[in-house]
């Protein structure tokens, strides 16, 4: 599979040094963070609850949602210091996952996919046209391509949203509960595109926010624990559960 025809800066490290943030006028979803993130294998983002912060973190890690106070770094730049040019590279380099959401409404799902690749010119037309037909073929929504998003089902649009972020042959993908909504044959499939980018050098750091434990079954990974705030490289204290799809 062929990669960007751009080169971006190599993804090596990813950390948090005390790191806060809130929401404007509520509590803070993280307080005094310092934590160096897993890189180089899939990551499992947990909690026992829903409202602990996942999704925020993830938001927070593509550069979509500010820190209130401390540094979130990337090779050990802080991403707070950069301007928009200087952090663009990195967020090229960065595939992430809506659930659900993400897709301009007035165009189609085909276009949807292109635009990214096209606007930034990461590949040809014609090689952009290839890799989105080809994963859409893969996924099986290439008949709804012309389709605008509205006039799909969820699981479709769903689809979309995922196969999006790995079009853009990221380094870092983020991925906000991937496998909700759809069937097993489905997600088995959608992974199995994650290892060829991951067999080609791309791919390299996957962070996963979900309460799937069939589908973390199925991968080797490392974890980290959000809780009151805190990230914590284990689960202590969670029964953790390993089944199969």
């Amino acid at each position: 599979m062929s990669q960007p025809s751009k080169q971006f800066p190599e993804i090596k490290q990813l950390s948090f040094e005390h790191m806060t943030f809130r929401y404007d006028n509520s509590a803070p979803v993280f307080e005094d963070v310092s934590f160096d993130l897993p890189t180089d294998q899939y990551v499992w983002i947990r909690s026992l609850h829903t409202g602990a912060g996942r999704s925020t973190l993830l938001q927070i890690m593509a550069g979509l949602a500010p820190i209130t106070a401390g540094k979130y770094s990337i090779n050990d730049k802080n991403v707070g210091d950069m301007s928009f040019e200087e952090f663009l590279p990195y967020r090229l380099s960065i595939g992430y996952s809506f659930d659900f959401g993400g897709l301009l409404h007035n165009q189609s799902l085909y276009d949807n996919m292109m635009l990214p690749l096209l606007y930034h010119k990461l590949c040809t037309p014609v090689e952009a046209e290839r890799k989105v037909k080809m994963y859409m073929q893969e996924l099986g929504i290439l008949r709804y391509k012309d389709q605008r998003p509205s006039a799909v089902q969820g699981s479709v649009r769903k689809i979309a949203c995922l196969l999006r972020p790995l079009l853009m042959s990221p380094q870092l993908l983020l991925l906000d509960d991937p496998s909700l909504g759809l069937g097993q044959e489905v997600v088995l499939k959608y992974f199995d595109l994650i290892q060829d980018l991951r067999r080609d050098g791309l791919a390299k750091h996957v962070y996963i926010s979900t309460f799937d434990e069939k589908l973390m079954g199925l991968l080797e990974h490392q974890e980290v624990f959000i809780d009151n705030g805190q990230l914590h490289a284990t689960s202590d204290g969670y029964e953790k559960k390993v089944v199969s799809l």
